[in-house]
């Protein structure tokens, strides 16, 4: 009979999140009970919830939501007014921990899990944190002095003692095809799938319906995010080629991915590795201010791996660029998968080695 053990895990990056929960419901080593903290909202400023709030608890998963800072290294203001939010939150994690009481705290990523790795810390749980991007983010920098493993999915020409190389963990789902709630819909295939992150983009929103109007023969899969959902609704009935919604859930995101044609997206480290693990034609169009550069560099990536990959620069984005980059890959073939990142069981193993 295996053992029980308890794990808690915290962060914003939700899907290699789900992936590790995935590997621990199938652990033969360990019967795992899995706790989650993450954020109640998606910002300080926002009353849209989290993402994590609204998937962590449909996998029957005890989910705690804290209110918590930002560490924000452009605008320091922004961090100093974020402190006792900052504050509350570290005594807030810190007390869920002593209830729960886990072997092991993992960390992927986000604002959020910074006071809950000090808590651990505090609390001498042991704990990883996980970083998805080549470069490491403000957050995971600090919960690297506190946490016992850094576990990186990008290779570095040097390591520091507690550096380990795990790799990504990408969702099982996004090899499934099946859906029964997208096969009900019976949206013309291929399509085209517009996503921004869990939280869309409004720069990137107000293209596709103007982009919809202009191709009446392709079909639009758009994830808009849930502040936006209500407008591009509202025309989905003028575009009878396009089809919005708010988020896709992860049991229908294999469907989506391998049925489209094209993605157009922002270039986040987790949708840009499971672009490449499936060789999906793709148009990225990197935040102009991301951390240490980091989404072009996301960009880049994909390209080196898949060269028909098209990059739009923020700053240059419109109709007419979005089209003609749209019209390059509506011409080419759809690409060979060249990483499968499918049931990566390092990180799984770290965690094994650390509790």
């Amino acid at each position: 009979m295996k053992k029980t053990k308890k794990i808690l895990l915290s962060g914003t990056h939700l899907t290699p999140a789900l992936a590790l929960i995935d590997q621990l419901k199938k652990d033969k080593t360990y019967s795992w009970k899995i706790f989650y903290i993450g954020r109640n909202f998606n910002s300080s400023v926002s009353q849209n919830p989290s993402i994590e709030s609204i998937q962590i608890p449909k996998l029957d998963i005890p989910f705690y939501g804290v209110n918590c800072g930002k560490l924000d290294r452009r605008w320091i203001f922004n961090t100093i007014k974020g402190l006792p939010q900052t504050f509350s939150a570290y005594f807030k994690a810190r007390s869920i921990l002593k209830k729960i009481k886990p072997h092991i705290t993992v960390s992927f990523g986000g604002y959020v899990s910074v006071p809950v790795i000090l808590a651990s810390k505090s609390l001498s749980i042991p704990s990883i944190t996980h970083e998805q991007t080549p470069t490491l983010s403000l957050s995971t920098r600090i919960n690297s002095y506190f946490s016992d493993f850094t576990a990186l999915s990008f290779a570095k020409n040097t390591y520091s003692q507690k550096e380990i190389l795990t790799g990504n963990l990408l969702r099982p789902q996004i090899y499934q095809t099946k859906s029964k709630f997208f096969e009900e819909l019976n949206i013309k295939k291929p399509f085209i799938y517009i996503t921004a992150g869990n939280q869309g983009s409004h720069s990137i929103n107000t293209l596709i319906p103007k982009l919809a109007q202009k191709y009446p023969k392709l079909s639009f899969v758009h994830q808009t995010g849930a502040q936006e959902i209500g407008d591009y609704q509202k025309l989905q009935s003028k575009f009878k080629n396009y089809y919005p919604f708010d988020y896709i859930d992860t049991q229908d995101i294999g469907y989506v991915l391998n049925n489209a044609q094209i993605i157009i997206s922002r270039s986040g480290a987790n949708t840009c590795q499971e672009i490449v693990a499936l060789g999906k034609n793709s148009v990225l169009i990197p935040l102009l201010k991301s951390q240490q550069n980091e989404q072009e560099k996301n960009a880049l990536w994909v390209k080196d791996h898949l060269p028909q990959t098209q990059i739009i620069k923020q700053d240059k984005l419109n109709l007419k660029s979005l089209s003609l980059n749209l019209e390059i890959l509506l011409k080419q073939k759809a690409q060979v998968q060249k990483n499968n990142l499918k049931n990566n069981p390092k990180l799984l193993r770290l965690i094994h080695e650390t509790i």
